[in-house]
């Protein structure tokens, strides 16, 4: 030999074993990154869930009535705290999110780790609510209607759909408890 070092190619057998690890990354990574993935189904469960919980926890930490509006045509949630100044109230779309510092609008359209198809919800109050999707909280954890606040709300339960696969989130307006199955 000359002393000039040699390129050496790749070998069938060495070819064959990156194009191996290449496919079990990809069958691995597949589900996660599939439109009716059931995880993202769970994740947008515990995003409307955890929304309602802050709503209820700023309300019993202020005092002040704090709560949410769920809009199932756009597929979203926001978190409000009430103007009591004013009659009827106005909710107030000011509230960040304790984590990302952002103001607390869940939009599954535009959601990074949540989906679902589709989105419905189902309210009972103890009266007439003109806006059955607008909850707020007491100081007590109480939830009630938002327009008009007197009426009492028995129970919100919200369903996700993603593709064959449900989730619901219910309210319970005797204990203010939310549950996800």
């Amino acid at each position: 030999m000359n002393g000039a070092s040699r390129s050496r190619g790749v070998t069938l057998v060495e070819l064959l074993v990156v194009v191996a690890i290449i496919g079990v990354v990809a069958v691995a990574a597949t589900p996660f990154l599939s439109s009716a993935n059931p995880q993202k189904l769970d994740y947008a469960a515990s995003e409307f869930a955890s929304a309602m919980r802050f709503a209820r926890s700023e309300a019993m930490r202020t005092g002040e009535p704090y709560g949410f509006r769920e809009q199932t045509s756009a597929m979203w949630i926001r978190v409000f705290r009430a103007d009591t100044g004013t009659s009827p109230w106005d909710l107030v779309y000011d509230v960040y999110h304790p984590v990302s510092r952002q103001l607390y609008d869940i939009r599954l359209n535009d959601h990074p780790l949540a989906a679902a198809d589709s989105l419905s919800h189902n309210s009972v109050y103890r009266g007439t609510c003109d806006k059955p999707g607008d909850v707020y909280f007491d100081g007590n954890g109480t939830p009630w209607c938002a327009n008009p606040e007197t009426v009492l709300l028995e129970q919100f339960v919200t369903t996700l759909s993603l593709g064959g696969h449900t989730r619901v989130v219910t309210l319970d307006g005797i204990s203010g408890r939310v549950t996800v199955r």
